[in-house]
């Protein structure tokens, strides 16, 4: 049982903790313009968000290995595992996708935020493309501080175990 539970928490810290800063470092490899930059940070998303995966395991491991002193049906179990559920659906289907999009966007040539004077034209479309990407960007750094906040929101669950 405790040899699980410091397997769980060496876990957490090795794939959760990479996982909180990777949609962060997509955001600033977008403002860089940086297309390889961002499609290493959608992966390290992918990646970390898929090897979460052995940290929930090991977390029900270590509620069926408890003796009963922990179970399913304990609220701040439940409400972890809902959460977490949350922050795998931000990740996969939010922070990857939008960072993909990005990528793509900048791998095209979306103008930069401050062009040399040679470049002072733009296009509707130049400006429109820029918008969205700014726009993704927000939704990068949006779905980062929600998957920040959604496993914060665990770990003082998993600490204090309230319920």
């Amino acid at each position: 049982m405790t040899f699980l539970k410091a397997l769980h928490v060496l876990s957490a810290v090795m794939l959760v903790g990479p996982l909180m800063s990777a949609p962060f470092i997509g955001r600033r490899a977008i403002q860089r313009r940086s297309a390889d930059g961002v499609r290493m940070a959608a992966t390290q998303t992918r990646a970390f968000g898929a090897g979460t995966v052995l940290t929930a395991v090991l977390g029900v491991l270590t509620v069926l290995g408890s003796d009963g002193k922990y179970e399913f049906s304990t609220p701040w179990v439940i409400i972890s595992m809902t959460l977490y559920v949350v922050a795998l659906g931000l990740v996969f289907f939010y922070a990857v996708p939008a960072l993909h999009k990005a990528a793509r966007m900048v791998e095209e040539g979306v103008i930069d935020t401050q062009p040399e004077a040679s470049a002072l034209t733009a296009t509707t479309d130049d400006l429109r493309l820029k918008e969205r990407l700014d726009a993704i960007t927000g939704r990068v750094a949006g779905a980062g501080f929600l998957v920040l906040l959604v496993f914060a929101v665990i770990t003082l669950l998993m600490v204090i175990r309230p319920f």
